[in-house]
């Protein structure tokens, strides 16, 4: 029988070559958790956009924006803050939110907040409001 002292330990045997069928544990030096990065909202870049100026704050408060890289859902309509005389619009599926852009899913927000993203639309490019399918 092999004594204790004998024995090699964990971390000072060679790892064989090809799967070994056996799963590691990895440790991470970094204690802390990250946490993830906080949502940005319409509130946050009302300054830059002149649809949002005339939007209460409490609306644009529950406005969330898309993040950078975010595919669009295909037939799920959104809204882009940097395009308001395209207003809402169905996506294809294939678009992805740019860096910079500025883009509102109508999912995310509150039947409110959309008509009064829309009716600021309006205004701003001058379109009479017409009466629009839900």
């Amino acid at each position: 029988m092999r004594s204790v002292a004998d024995m090699a330990r964990y971390d000072e045997n060679r790892v064989p070559r090809g799967t070994s069928r056996r799963w590691e544990v990895l440790m991470s030096e970094d204690q802390g958790e990250r946490s993830p990065a906080r949502r940005r909202r319409a509130i946050d870049v009302c300054a830059e956009h002149r649809i949002l100026r005339e939007i209460p704050d409490a609306l644009l408060r529950e406005m969330p924006l898309l993040d950078e890289g975010t595919t669009l859902e295909r037939r799920h309509e959104y809204l882009d803050l940097h395009d308001p005389a395209r207003a809402d619009f169905r996506a294809e599926g294939g678009e992805v939110v740019k860096p910079g852009q500025r883009v509102i899913a109508r999912t995310d927000v509150s039947v409110e907040a959309w008509e009064e993203l829309r009716a600021a639309c309006d205004r701003l490019v001058h379109r009479r409001a017409l009466p629009r399918a839900s």
